[in-house]
């Protein structure tokens, strides 16, 4: 099974602009209230949703910034009906919801909504300041009555990293349907004050997630650590996928550039990964073209400049030395050294029984990329993808042909 080399996007982020009401400690992004640079053009949405279901993109993904403060966003809900194949997906931080945006989100062909909150009270105001907590909380309270389909995203810390139960708790009786915890990354504001986990903490959260407390049953909870922990089995969240298997997304920035991600996380680059514009080109001749990418980093290395495990004083300099040739469009001075291919995992992480079943349940939830021996399977309402070998797909052909592929 070859996820090292790409046919085309399984996964498309949109960063729509870089203006944010917030102006947090560790936004990979660097956005905040005094942003006046470029925003995504919304005239550009219609052909960028067209390419992605010719295409057969999984997931869009559209964020910030806070997309909210964007003037796109509305029209960007209405367009979303034309999307046949692709499931688009909200980023926001909650705090604004007025009447026109709830209305637009109730009647868009949006699969989920993906709210920022960093955990209970004390610890979510000290992160983005008093008062912000109660203020999301009634945000996604808003979101749920007009899409049910709600999963909250926690940065975690140094400071935060086994507090984050207290508000799965609090977010089951919600009814959000996902919990996502990311580790802050040596990205964007956080570069200038990096207090990241250490090892001993990534394995303290993973330890807990697996273990999460059985009266818990009607949320999911997920730890993004696939870096420092490789994923066990090939069904997993599809961010999750795109973060080892690189090849598989691109980022549209508020410009129009067009980014691969081999050598970047938040949104700092270590190499210079533009593969066009789309003031030139459209998405479609940019994504069918053949591109050199970036060489990735090794697994050890991409950790170590990540999350500072492993790191020391010299690598975190190359690091910031790299990024900061990149910005001024200059080469950067310390090459990557490409490793060996990463095999997929050999558990499925489900039975096929199970699948069957759901996909017979079901079949328009999902959607189906056939590649070269291996088959991809996208569940629309989680965002799971499930990578089946040649003979495991082969034993539900009669199911995949009813999926929308």
């Amino acid at each position: 099974m070859d996820l090292d080399h790409a046919t085309s996007p399984a996964r498309i982020v949109l960063d729509t602009t870089r203006r944010c009401q917030l102006e947090c400690w560790y936004c990979h992004s660097s956005s905040g209230p005094d942003y006046r640079g470029p925003t995504l053009d919304p005239g550009l949405i219609p052909e960028i949703f067209d390419t992605a279901d010719r295409l057969r993109v999984f997931d869009i993904g559209v964020t910030g910034g806070e997309p909210t403060m964007w003037p796109g966003l509305l029209p960007l809900l209405e367009h979303s009906r034309r999307l046949q194949f692709a499931a688009l997906h909200l980023i926001t931080n909650g705090l604004s919801t007025p009447p026109n945006v709830l209305a637009a989100i109730e009647s868009a062909n949006l699969s989920r909504i993906c709210v920022s909150l960093d955990g209970v009270a004390d610890v979510h105001d000290r992160n983005r300041g008093a008062g912000m907590f109660e203020q999301t909380m009634r945000g996604i309270r808003e979101l749920r009555r007009v899409n049910d389909n709600v999963t909250v995203i926690s940065v975690i810390d140094g400071t935060n990293h086994m507090r984050w139960l207290e508000l799965t708790e609090q977010l089951a009786e919600l009814g959000v349907a996902q919990h996502h915890l990311t580790p802050v990354c040596f990205a964007g504001h956080a570069m200038g004050d990096y207090h990241g986990l250490s090892a001993d903490q990534f394995a303290e959260v993973h330890s807990a997630v697996l273990h999460k407390p059985n009266q818990l049953p009607g949320i999911t909870v997920r730890f993004n650590d696939t870096l420092v922990y490789p994923p066990a089995a090939r069904t997993m969240a599809i961010h999750q996928f795109t973060e080892i298997w690189k090849g598989w997304m691109r980022i549209v920035r508020p410009d129009g550039d067009v980014r691969t991600v081999m050598r970047a996380w938040g949104r700092s680059w270590r190499a210079d990964e533009t593969t066009g514009n789309l003031s030139d080109l459209q998405l479609s001749e940019i994504l069918t073209s053949r591109a050199r990418t970036a060489a990735p980093f090794t697994r050890p290395e991409e950790v170590a400049r990540k999350f500072h495990l492993g790191a020391d004083a010299p690598m975190i300099l190359a690091d910031l030395d790299d990024i900061c040739a990149v910005e001024k469009r200059d080469r950067p001075l310390h090459p990557a050294i490409t490793g060996r291919a990463i095999p997929a995992p050999q558990p499925l992480g489900t039975t096929l029984d199970d699948l069957t079943r759901a996909l017979r349940s079901t079949p328009d939830r999902y959607r189906l990329r056939r590649e070269d021996g291996f088959t991809m399977v996208f569940d629309t309402v989680s965002h799971d993808l499930v990578l089946l070998e040649a003979h495991e797909a082969a034993t539900l052909d009669a199911e995949l042909r009813a999926v929308p592929a």
